[in-house]
């Protein structure tokens, strides 16, 4: 791994347990990452959350890194957006739409500047304020109380939201203008077909000429697969999903053991 010019890697179940906010990330983190951005490789924090959470977990290091937001649908270096992808208004609505129907779910839509949901008593509300340290609005109608460009639609729930979206949500919008990706246990994902994390990698290659070869990609979920595809070394996590094992190249210890850690220790 010598040739390593650029690191993406992904955040809840990765780094950090789901949820979990500044302080859950082994200040040796920091110290590692900060060297190895010194000696020329670059760093991209690639997740579901938005920039001001990735941001609140980085702190210390947050002018080194590069952060690939919403899904891949945004890339910030620090508060410079370099890389947006967004969905239509009418295909954003629509997805809107069909998600409230979804049984017990709840739904979150991000824009580049925050995210908003309907219900602020909601347990993901609490989740996302409390835990994630998102920047949330709470408007009465998302369909027309957002202003800004919409880059993600999610579909939540605790820990049913692949089994709940499966009877029909997702093989209609699997089938339209949208790239749906499941997060964790809890969320569905829907982003521009055109964005995603292979999408955000892709473009930290061509922007800065590194080749597949000189990139390393740790993960543990669907959404980061498409990242895999795209890079020399490949790292997927102990209790990862079993299909995300089979994708990567290797398997690593667990975040809760600081796996990512121990591989990037052996970069210096």
């Amino acid at each position: 791994m010598n040739d390593i010019k650029l690191i993406v890697s992904d955040i809840d179940g990765t780094l950090v347990g789901d949820g979990q906010g500044y302080g859950a990330l082994d200040y040796e983190y920091y110290e590692v990452i900060h060297e190895l951005v010194g000696q020329g490789i670059r760093f991209m924090a690639c997740s579901g959350r938005q920039r001001q959470s990735i941001t609140k977990l980085f702190q210390p290091i947050i002018s080194d890194i590069y952060m690939a937001c919403d899904g891949g649908s945004n890339i910030f270096r620090g508060g410079n957006l370099l890389f947006s992808k967004t969905l239509p208004r009418e295909i954003a609505n629509a997805v809107i739409c069909d998600a409230r129907k979804v049984d017990l779910c709840d739904v979150l839509v991000c824009t580049a500047k925050r995210a908003y949901c309907e219900h602020d008593g909601s347990e993901m509300y609490h989740w996302m304020v409390d835990s994630y340290g998102f920047d949330m609005e709470v408007v009465k109608d998302m369909t027309c109380d957002i202003k800004e460009e919409i880059v993600k639609v999610s579909v939540y729930h605790k820990d049913r939201a692949e089994e709940l979206t499966n009877p029909w949500f997702r093989p209609k919008w699997e089938k339209e203008n949208v790239k749906l990706s499941l997060a964790g246990i809890q969320w569905l994902d829907c982003v521009p077909k055109d964005a995603g994390k292979g999408t955000a990698l892709r473009f930290m290659q061509e922007h800065f000429h590194v080749t597949p070869e000189q990139t390393l990609v740790f993960g543990d979920n669907q959404n980061d697969m498409e990242m895999f595809e795209q890079a020399g070394v490949s790292y997927a996590v102990a209790g990862a999903r079993d299909e995300v094992k089979q994708a990567a190249m290797y398997e690593c210890d667990s975040y809760e053991n600081n796996g990512v850690l121990k591989i990037l220790k052996k970069l210096f």
